[in-house]
């Protein structure tokens, strides 16, 4: 028991660090730019794949691959690193990296080495201001309209790559990813529904939620109230419109990100799955989250073949 307490604490501690780190680097402009936020929509149709830049033509081809964005904030500039399957036919999956990774490949080559096999083509997907490790913040956090240029930005590079590889005759894709990167694959289905299933791992929809436990966590107080949050950075609405037999979360135990207490209820009609793990340490547990990953795939194709 003292053992196992103390390693709660522990992984606990980590993730406490990089919170204050994370909590200490976000500009007060953030909540100051509620009241003139956009709507998440509307900078979603306003950001577009430049086509004119973008070698589109060799997206299915292994290895990195620049994709421009034309946006509100001027042009972006994305990448994509692809991994094949053996049969060209194979279902694609599309995986999300978290917030502020870097590089952003990180957490997809301990998920998925390349030892291992994948009866899947595989494509990690890169978000705006993620080339460094000030970006994310700095720009990526300067505003609601920033937060969510990151999410329209993958979501395009996500909607591209799968219509690439399904025109090539991948058989179907499947999004996933872990923390950011869950809200994000969350986001693409409940926006688009055009995926067989959503596997998010250690995130929930609700990133409002994060924020302010965050804030209160190391008494740093909001000038604006948790409901003015909710209704801005709360993305539960577009979780349901996913079908429930088609979400596959993960959480984990001790994480002070995604509390357990605070988000597995939003997942109340899916089978959960919790690992006993904090959300930094979580990635020392990578062969649990690739089990989950894997038998989520099986059971994916198995479904299909019906």
């Amino acid at each position: 028991m003292f053992s196992l307490n103390l390693r709660q604490t522990m992984v606990q501690q980590i993730d406490k660090a990089v919170l204050y780190g994370l909590n200490r680097r976000v500009s007060d402009s953030l909540e100051t730019s509620l009241r003139n936020a956009p709507q998440l929509e509307a900078v979603l149709a306003e950001t577009e794949v430049d086509t004119r830049k973008t070698a589109v033509y060799n997206l299915t081809a292994p290895g990195e691959h620049a994709i421009f964005l034309q946006t509100p904030m001027g042009e972006i500039v994305c990448r994509v690193r692809v991994r094949l399957a053996v049969d060209p036919a194979a279902p694609l999956l599309l995986f999300h990296h978290g917030f502020n990774e870097y590089p952003y490949t990180n957490s997809w080559r301990r998920l998925f080495p390349t030892a291992v096999p994948l009866p899947v083509h595989s494509v990690c997907v890169q978000a705006p201001f993620h080339d460094n490790w000030q970006d994310p913040v700095q720009k990526g956090f300067a505003s609601i309209r920033s937060i969510y240029q990151i999410f329209a930005g993958s979501l395009r590079l996500m909607e591209l790559m799968q219509s690439r590889f399904e025109a090539e005759g991948a058989a179907y894709t499947v999004a996933s990813g872990v923390s950011w990167g869950g809200i994000t694959s969350l986001l693409y289905e409940g926006l688009l529904q055009q995926t067989r299933g959503v596997i998010p791992m250690l995130a929930s929809p609700n990133l409002a939620r994060v924020i302010w436990d965050t804030s209160d966590l190391f008494g740093r107080p909001l000038q604006l109230t948790q409901a003015e949050l909710q209704q801005h950075l709360d993305f539960t609405p577009y979780c349901r419109q996913c079908a429930a037999d088609r979400v596959f979360p993960l959480l984990g135990e001790n994480d002070l990100f995604f509390r357990l207490e605070n988000h597995a209820e939003l997942f109340a009609e899916r089978p959960l799955v919790t690992i006993p793990a904090g959300h930094i340490s979580a990635m020392w547990h990578s062969a649990s989250m690739r089990d989950h990953i894997l038998s989520i795939l099986a059971h994916i194709a198995r479904r299909e073949a019906h």
